[in-house]
């Protein structure tokens, strides 16, 4: 007994099957900011931790240097995250001037806070530098793990 098909059949239970992978994928597609979560869930730990350890080796100028680098970080990545996402959506063939512009503007502002910051001011300038490095590390592995774990459609599925 040979049944045959209506010729839309296959094509529809393809485009079903694309819908409900998208639907599956984590992504809200290429700009989506859905790293920022874990991404600040880790550096949050790791600064927190960071921070403890700073206050019982060194004391509260420490801790504040090591809160402030930990902050630093997050703002860091946020920022460029979000004009990025936000020039992408609307003209992608901007990104790359958008990214090293964010770049170049995020590098002026800290260079302003780092020189306007006394040296023996609230915040210990070491422990904040090393939370600038724990958070920097901890921030790129939790957006390295995002992007391995997150399912990223490279063709529109419709």
């Amino acid at each position: 007994m040979n049944r045959s098909k209506p010729a839309g059949h296959d094509l529809a239970a393809n485009v079903l099957a694309a819908e409900r992978a998208a639907n599956r994928s984590r992504t809200g597609g290429v700009w989506s900011l859905g790293h920022l979560r874990i991404c600040w869930i880790a550096l949050l730990a790791a600064g927190l931790v960071m921070t403890l350890v700073a206050s019982l080796v060194s004391g509260s100028k420490a801790a504040a240097g090591a809160a402030l680098g930990t902050l630093i970080v997050g703002l860091f990545f946020s920022f460029s995250a979000l004009v990025i996402a936000r020039v992408g959506r609307h003209n992608p063939q901007l990104v790359m001037l958008a990214a090293l512009g964010a770049y170049a503007f995020k590098i002026v502002v800290l260079g302003v806070v780092l020189v306007a910051m006394p040296r023996d001011g609230v915040f210990d300038t070491r422990w904040m530098a090393g939370a600038i490095g724990l958070g920097l590390f901890t921030w790129l592995g939790a957006h390295m793990r995002y992007v391995w774990t997150t399912k990223v459609f490279y063709v529109d599925p419709h």
